[in-house]
């Protein structure tokens, strides 16, 4: 952070120059989309806005004066909900970078990954045993996340991802892929914004909504009001057609919470530490009914009035 008689501001180096310069074109894209809560760069007086020295190439972003979200809050839950969905609005236009044929969702790339690392992980707990009360938990929960995550993978390939991706790749879309909590930022008045274009890349939007729900969900206990505020919040300004509301439902029955913890704490990745991992594998633990019964709410969720009748064929 530097202050300066002109206000505060925040210097991020990185060690491309393409991701610099990617983060703050699509800074200035946004903006032009009409989406203007977001990070904003400074640029010097012949307009560049990225800073090579002693080969790191730096950008300077104007400090959004504001708080981090907080997932346990409704309030801050629906704001968020309801930035993402300008942020979707905003980010379509740009072109794709993939191709279709043969191609998997990374979404789906992901958690088959995260799946394959956090059986490595039980197995070498198991053979030597838990050496602490973080690995006796992991082990216990180690079935029931096994079994959940294989019958989410396994469910996923028999849904319209496909045409998601078909439909990404046509109107050249953009997901966040870091919709945490941590990335939302709400100001005194109220207002919300997104931060840490870092990992945006091309890809079907509903990949945030999953990750999004998933997250805000665990620390609202799996609570189906909460989901029906979001949902709302979000379709208020980027209506969600009812075959995607049904595959973000069925989608959250990846437990991704745990694996994305588990391997990110073992993997030793930044921002994983093992009190946090812990106090999470508990709250999964003690909400496991909740979740169930949120999961087993398909048919609730999908004939709610307000989004008129639903009548799904998969």
């Amino acid at each position: 952070m530097a202050k300066s008689d002109r206000g505060l501001w925040i210097v991020k180096g990185y060690s491309q120059r393409e991701k610099a310069e990617w983060v703050t074109r699509l800074s200035v894209m946004l903006h032009e989309k009409g989406f203007y809560h977001t990070v904003q760069y400074l640029g010097n007086a012949e307009g560049e806005k990225v800073f090579p020295i002693a080969g790191r190439y730096y950008t300077v972003m104007k400090a959004i004066i504001a708080r981090e979200a907080n997932n346990a809050s409704l309030y801050d839950v629906k704001r968020s909900a309801a930035t993402l969905a300008r942020f979707h609005q905003a980010a379509k236009g740009f072109p794709a970078v993939f191709t279709l044929a043969g191609y998997k969702p990374p979404l789906l790339e992901k958690w088959e990954g995260r799946l394959e690392e956090f059986n490595r992980i039980v197995s070498k707990i198991a053979r030597r045993g838990p050496q602490n009360r973080l690995e006796q938990i992991v082990l216990g929960l180690a079935e029931q996340v096994r079994n959940d995550a294989e019958q989410a993978l396994e469910s996923s390939y028999k849904m319209p991802l496909a045409a998601e991706m078909q439909q990404a790749a046509i109107r050249g879309t953009l997901a966040h892929h870091d919709v945490a909590s941590h990335n939302f930022l709400i100001t005194k008045a109220g207002s919300c914004y997104l931060i840490d274009l870092d990992t945006v890349g091309s890809d079907m939007q509903l990949t945030d909504l999953v990750q999004f729900f998933g997250r805000m969900l665990l620390m609202q206990g799996y609570s189906l009001y909460a989901f029906y505020e979001a949902i709302d919040a979000y379709n208020k300004i980027k209506p969600l057609r009812e075959t995607q509301i049904w595959m973000i439902h069925q989608l959250l029955r990846y437990p991704d919470n745990i694996l994305r913890e588990v391997t990110g704490m073992y993997a030793k990745r930044p921002g994983y530490r093992a009190r946090n991992v812990q106090q999470l594998l508990l709250l999964e633990r003690r909400y496991q009914e909740e979740r169930e019964r949120f999961l087993a709410a398909e048919g609730q969720i999908l004939q709610r009035t307000p989004w008129g009748a639903y009548h799904f064929v998969g």
